[in-house]
């Protein structure tokens, strides 16, 4: 079992790599395997398809985030700098897979609706972090589970941005995407 659990692993670190090299549409199954030293089959049986490969990719990405939201939650600083730092989590993983995410994202206008969807149980996780904060810190009357979703739909407006070269550097924008959030969520006029 440790076996299968270290290929998988492997699997996966290789294909983020080689996704991030060259994208999801130039990417071949049958290269990922020669890199890794596994026959194409063997991929197959532990992803059932190289959009189920991508999917895990995303996965690992979305739990690897979470890692680190839950070391900042855990952290006695402000709500403004937490919502700051949370989105800089969010930019700086994101920022290193540019070129993976360039034609997901850039050709399906709903990518990210998608991902919410396809990645659900994951991305609640990193939600329901963010639900005392919220709670303790909004001006408005709306649910907080709402403008968690506003939030990450913020994040996800400039990274498509940055992905169509409005600008070069994504992590520069989350104190101005805080803000914006900030702004929206307390009411400011």
């Amino acid at each position: 079992m440790k076996m299968k659990s270290i290929k998988h692993d492997l699997i996966l670190k290789k294909a983020s790599e080689m996704f991030e090299v060259h994208g999801f549409n130039e990417l071949k199954i049958s290269d990922l395997a020669h890199e890794v030293g596994v026959s194409v089959g063997t991929i197959y049986a532990y992803f059932d398809s190289k959009e189920g490969l991508f999917g895990a990719c995303i996965e690992a990405q979305i739990e690897a985030a979470y890692t680190q939201l839950l070391t900042l939650f855990d952290e006695k600083i402000s709500f403004e700098a937490l919502i700051e730092r949370s989105l800089l989590i969010k930019f700086d993983s994101i920022s290193k897979k540019r070129k993976t995410l360039e034609t997901s994202a850039i050709n399906n206008p709903f990518f990210f609706e998608s991902q919410q969807m396809f990645h659900k149980e994951g991305l609640e996780k990193i939600h329901r972090l963010y639900i005392d904060a919220v709670d303790a810190n909004k001006g408005v009357d709306v649910d907080s589970m709402q403008l968690i979703y506003i939030l990450h739909s913020i994040g996800n407006a400039y990274v498509l941005r940055w992905l169509e070269g409005e600008f070069d550097d994504l992590n520069s924008k989350a104190k101005e995407a805080s803000y914006l959030f900030i702004s929206m969520m307390k009411g400011y006029r």
